[in-house]
């Protein structure tokens, strides 16, 4: 196995640990790295801005020390079971967006001549 075949297989794990964009970093592609980290950071805020519409910002004052991490797992489940459609919605796009940053890897690795036959 030559050396771009380890580094492909070091950024896909990479990506499949982190997520998406991380592996990107490794074979130094930066600007799909930056479009793979801000997708998935805008998911997030997006997840981040409904949940703390949903409980309120006094709930999230409340148990903002780490003393009460199990009062914020109770809420953070109950909003998982009030909102389905939410969690629903935000999986496949998340989920997606990390498949196809994997996905990515494999095609750039592709265009640039990785998965060549040998010669004879």
């Amino acid at each position: 196995m030559n050396k771009d075949k380890l580094t492909l297989l070091l950024a896909s794990a990479v990506t499949l640990l982190l997520g998406p964009g991380a592996g990107h970093l490794i074979i130094k592609e930066w600007k799909r790295a930056i479009f793979f980290i801000t997708l998935a950071m805008a998911l997030l805020l997006i997840l981040a801005s409904t949940f703390i519409s949903s409980v309120g910002q006094e709930t999230l004052e409340a148990v903002a020390t780490f003393q009460n991490i199990e009062q914020f797992k109770n809420i953070y489940s109950k909003f998982q079971e009030e909102n389905p459609n939410t969690m629903l919605i935000f999986n496949i796009f998340f989920a997606a967006l990390w498949a196809y940053s994997i996905v990515d890897l494999f095609r750039i690795a592709r265009q640039k001549g990785v998965f060549t036959k040998k010669e004879q």
